[in-house]
């Protein structure tokens, strides 16, 4: 089962970046940003809710936190994860492209 202790801070690549190193005419890095910041303040809450909901220890709090665990903390997990590789891979090329230019 997913561990519902998620780090938000993984220390990828993407987290790493800055807007002061982004181009500013660059919107889809932009766009990015702003929807990784969107995502990483859904998780938190998801996650506070399932571990309150073990803690009650009731039955049906349990297959509750568990649906929320599977159905909504690891495929934001994933949607962060993924969405943090697209920006570090557009903000590599971009970067490499500026060095060739």
């Amino acid at each position: 089962m997913f561990d519902t202790s998620l780090q938000t801070e993984s220390g990828t690549a993407a987290q790493n970046l800055s807007t002061s190193q982004l181009n500013p005419d660059d919107s889809l890095s932009r766009e990015l940003l702003e929807h990784l910041r969107h995502l990483r303040l859904i998780l938190p809450a998801i996650s506070v809710s399932v571990l309150a909901l073990r803690r009650q220890d009731a039955e049906a709090d349990a297959d509750i936190a568990s649906v929320l665990s599977e159905s909504a903390c690891h495929p934001l997990d994933c949607e962060i994860e993924r969405v943090e590789s697209i920006l570090a891979s557009h903000t590599g090329r971009h970067r490499l492209q500026e060095t060739h230019a």
